[in-house]
């Protein structure tokens, strides 16, 4: 794994930050003139701030990284230990990726380089960021489990399955082969066998990105072979959880958090009468977005022979979408009704620490995209009530929400793809007028659609944390008593 490095031509992004360091430089000493400048001060100052605001989330969506597997560390300065999201929290990302984590063509012709993850880190100032979704440079992620695929479609491709109706499936292994990524599985391990950092998190949020290109491979296949792949992956994704889980208990071990060291172990009251609050081992699993809605599920897929057809395969896509939904949140359902695991390697002050609480959330990451392509088409058929406000795809700027920004010259039957006044750029033809279009590639969606789907998944877990917090002030109270002094105030120790 390698460390984080500024994205190869990100010219634009340095000029940003020489500009807002001149801007904020110019407020600040225009604001020491005097205090009968104030009121003009304070427009100038919220001025900056608005503009300074645009260039930062701009330049931390630009953040990009090396090939293979990603580690990277945002230095937050000044903030502060316990805090909400503040120093200590660690996200790891495993799983493949998905319509918000672009690949290496989007850097090639200047599109984002930063996956929502990212943005979580930034929003919450997470520190340190781990990911191991693999970096690609085709339409390709890493799948849950390499041999259930290469198994499921070895059965398909060989005719000996009676749900193939005997059909040929002979072409599927070809155009849909086992990936050559590291899987879940290799992930967690990877992990698992890193080097202990110097001291452990405070908490550690464990994000499994996964389904997207899982389902882009297995609507290729029979719908009952690829709907019961997907249950027994789910088993899959289950086994590692709970592996993480155990290990996240051991002190010697890299998945373990430190806790209780943030919340001060003095004022506490570490006794069998009044144990400590439980960690949680939050999991977050975002909802995959279907596949199917992407431009590249058209222009990038394979053409099968017939009887075969894209539309069944886009029928697949839809149905195995929510069913990857359903069956994973049932699985998350039986994971946090589990047994508490008895493990007593792990202590503070000699007393054992209490089993790990297990938290679960999911997010809907598709829902905000969704939206701006419903909004955008109801619009262009003219369905959208002119005397409302303004649509959200229209208020975002997104005038085109079918066809990407960046297209590929040559694509899946010999049929050519590309835009009017538009360039060319190693292979690929590239639009003009790249804010105004939703999806950057044929697979991902643009920069500011990143940032804003990170920036809502921080929303959302931050008030899983701030309910937390209020655990851990109610854990450093001291012990509440019956007894009371002359002052009428509660006595907080035994006489």
């Amino acid at each position: 794994m390698e460390y984080v490095l500024e994205k190869p031509h990100g010219t634009r992004r340095l000029f940003e930050l020489l500009t807002l360091k001149a801007l904020v430089a110019f407020g600040t000493t225009k604001a020491l003139r005097g205090i009968l400048r104030l009121l003009p001060q304070i427009a100038v100052g919220t001025t900056i701030l608005l503009f300074g605001s645009y260039l930062w989330s701009s330049h931390f969506a630009s953040v990009t990284t090396n090939p293979g597997y990603r580690r990277v560390t945002f230095e937050t300065a000044g903030a502060a230990r316990g805090d909400v999201g503040g120093r200590g929290l660690r996200i790891v990302v495993f799983g493949g990726g998905d319509v918000a984590t672009p690949n290496r063509v989007s850097w090639r012709v200047d599109g984002p380089t930063s996956a929502w993850t990212d943005i979580l880190c930034l929003q919450l100032n997470c520190n340190p960021y781990l990911s191991y979704v693999p970096l690609t440079d085709s339409d390709e992620g890493a799948f849950v489990s390499n041999s259930l695929f290469e198994a499921a479609l070895a059965r398909t491709s060989a005719g000996d399955d009676d749900t193939t109706a005997r059909l040929d499936y002979s072409w599927l292994a070809q155009n849909y082969p086992v990936p050559s990524h590291k899987d879940l599985l290799h992930q967690v391990e990877a992990f698992l066998a890193s080097p202990l950092p110097r001291s452990p998190p405070r908490e550690t949020l464990w994000v499994f990105n996964i389904g997207f290109w899982d389902i882009w491979s297995l609507s290729a296949l029979p719908l009952k072979v690829a709907t019961r792949l997907i249950e027994t992956q789910a088993q899959h994704v289950l086994s590692q959880i709970e592996l993480l889980y155990e290990e996240s208990h051991k002190n010697d071990s890299v998945a373990f958090s430190d806790y209780y060291n943030s919340m001060g172990s003095s004022p506490m009251h570490i006794t069998n009468k009044d144990p400590l609050p439980g960690v949680p081992f939050r999991v977050f699993i975002p909802k995959p977005f279907d596949v199917s809605m992407t431009p590249g599920f058209e222009n990038a897929r394979f053409a099968p022979p017939p009887p075969h057809v894209k539309a069944e395969q886009m029928r697949n896509a839809a149905f195995l979408t929510k069913h990857w939904d359903k069956v994973i949140q049932n699985m998350l359902k039986e994971w946090i009704t589990l047994p508490d695991l008895v493990e007593k390697s792990a202590n503070i002050n000699g007393v054992p620490m209490p089993s790990a609480r297990r938290e679960a959330i999911s997010y809907d990451i598709s829902s905000y995209i969704q939206e701006l392509i419903a909004e955008n088409q109801l619009r262009s058929a003219d369905l959208v009530d002119h005397h409302a406000l303004e649509s959200v795809a229209m208020t975002e700027g997104y005038t085109e929400v079918s066809k990407p920004c960046v297209q590929r010259n040559y694509v899946f039957g010999g049929n050519s793809s590309g835009t009017e006044n538009a360039t060319e750029n190693d292979g690929w033809t590239v639009c003009d007028a790249p804010d105004e279009h939703l999806f950057q590639t044929e697979f991902t969606v643009n920069r500011r659609t990143i940032f804003e789907v990170g920036k809502r998944a921080a929303k959302l877990l931050k008030r899983h944390m701030e309910m937390d917090a209020e655990w851990v002030k109610k854990a450093q109270l001291p012990l509440s008593s019956l007894r009371r002094g002359a002052d009428g105030e509660p006595q907080t120790q035994d006489f």
